[in-house]
């Protein structure tokens, strides 16, 4: 009886796994709310779109159990666009030029399985092109997260689930934290970075200037860098994988000193590492 019970188990599983690979190829989607009482897959497949003009605020804090983040430099002026699940779960507000916003499923929806081809919840916020914020602090469970056009003092981001992208970006300071998830950089820039990633890939393509610390514990890293490489300071290494720079691969870890302020410290524990410089 065991035995059989453990077939069906095993069937049932690889089932599933079947029918998510079809889903996933049709165009869907897994989607997760967490709320006060756990983890859910929402049976509710319609949101509610919100505008709001806002005052001008210097600084952007958000706390978000669910859906996608993407903070946008425009040409128009501050504005928050939001498409959640129910009115109530996205709240904002502005107090001492701070812009704090909270997404969180209020309401436990019913649990289905299977794939969802809606439209993902999501915050937009719009900040005027010219604008530089001084302080970005954003801690997300579910969702993707994307900054385009950004010019930044400091960035916070812990990041559960979900990939990150930045486009054309410059940031003085930043640290991201990432448990699953791709990591894309593309035209960026900085002064100081710190990148912690448990699961995923990391393709930058910019200026690494400061200090720049890459940890990844499982996932490729490729980083196109304008910099010289006779200018910058490196250590590169992975434990299980490859190393190469400028197309030309290496053995064990890779190590050039340098004096100046520009230093560059990438450590994989199973990815392959490749790197290019000027």
């Amino acid at each position: 009886m065991t035995s059989k019970n453990t077939l069906i188990a095993m069937t049932m599983i690889a089932l599933g796994i079947l029918l998510a690979v079809v889903g996933y190829f049709s165009g869907g989607r897994w989607f997760f709310i967490k709320d006060e009482d756990g983890l859910h897959i929402p049976t509710n497949n319609t949101l509610v779109n919100q505008s709001h003009d806002l005052d001008a605020f210097t600084s952007i804090n958000i706390v978000n159990d669910y859906g996608d983040i993407s903070i946008i430099a425009s040409d128009s002026d501050y504005k928050l666009e939001a498409n959640v699940l129910e009115q109530q779960d996205v709240t904002y507000h502005i107090e001492n030029g701070t812009l704090t916003i909270e997404t969180k499923a209020k309401k436990k929806n019913r649990m289905q399985f299977g794939f969802v081809s809606f439209s993902t919840p999501s915050i937009k916020i719009y900040v005027p092109a010219e604008k530089q914020l001084d302080m970005i602090v954003i801690d997300s469970k579910f969702g993707d997260t994307a900054l385009q056009g950004l010019h930044y003092q400091q960035l916070n981001l812990f990041q559960d689930y979900g990939d990150i992208t930045f486009t054309n970006t410059t940031g003085e300071k930043t640290e991201i934290a990432q448990d699953f998830g791709d990591l894309t950089l593309q035209q960026y820039s900085s002064n100081g970075i710190t990148i912690d990633s448990k699961h995923g890939d990391i393709n930058m393509d910019g200026t690494l200037n400061g200090q720049t610390t890459i940890t990844s514990s499982f996932g490729d890293a490729t980083l196109y860098l304008q910099n010289k490489q006779s200018e910058i300071g490196y250590e590169l290494k992975t434990s299980f994988g490859d190393v190469s720079i400028n197309d030309e691969e290496q053995s064990g870890t890779v190590t050039q000193l340098n004096k100046g302020d520009h230093q560059l410290n990438v450590s994989l524990s199973h990815g392959d590492l490749d790197v290019s410089l000027k």
